[in-house]
């Protein structure tokens, strides 16, 4: 199991939370891990705080921190609310998280990859409804990407959950690596 986290909601303007937030890091820890919920494409509660947040209606900064920092972080927003105006709003600690999936791979060194991420999830990761599909036409031929029959075709659809820092990580496999054109994720959702 990773790291426990815990989600706080801090009013202020983004760009300025995120900024306090690394100067603390800088003193307090430097590798310290963090996940704004707009970055990560993390679900917020409703869809009145995304569209809030969206368009600014209301500075309210959504944020998972390692529960080792929650601490320290509060007393530090506390010492300098009247500088800054920033309040914290809740915290709340995070028991897990999740996420669904649908792919569709034309070549298969990526659906390898792929079935590599998804087949080897780090600890207190599950995967849930998993059904892959893999075909091989022998007739296909032709450059992959024009090619009106492709030669290999990978599908597959299925869930990630568990260990909040497990499935991030997972998460950010998928969004930061090729394979980002040819799977769909939905956002993560936390489970409080």
């Amino acid at each position: 199991m990773g790291r426990k986290f815990s989600e706080i909601v801090i009013e202020g303007p983004f760009m300025m939370v995120k900024g306090f937030l690394l100067g603390f890091l800088a003193c307090k820890k430097p590798k310290g891990k963090y996940f704004f919920h707009r970055k990560e494409n993390i679900r917020r509660e409703t869809l009145k705080e995304f569209v809030k947040e969206l368009f600014e209606l209301e500075n309210y900064v959504h944020l998972c921190l390692e529960d080792e920092l929650i601490e320290p972080f509060k007393q530090v927003v506390d010492l300098y609310t009247k500088k800054t105006g920033y309040v914290i709003k809740s915290i709340k600690p995070i028991k897990g998280a999740a996420f669904s999936f649908a792919a569709e791979i034309f070549e298969k060194d990526m659906g390898s990859s792929f079935k590599q991420i998804v087949e080897h999830l780090p600890e207190g990761v599950s995967l849930k409804n998993y059904t892959p599909s893999e075909i091989i036409e022998k007739d296909a031929k032709g450059f992959e990407s024009y090619a009106p029959l492709h030669e290999y075709i990978f599908r597959a659809k299925g869930e990630i959950e568990g260990d909040f820092e497990g499935v991030i990580d997972t998460y950010m496999k998928i969004k930061r690596s090729d394979l980002n054109n040819f799977v769909i994720c939905s956002e993560i959702k936390l489970e409080m």
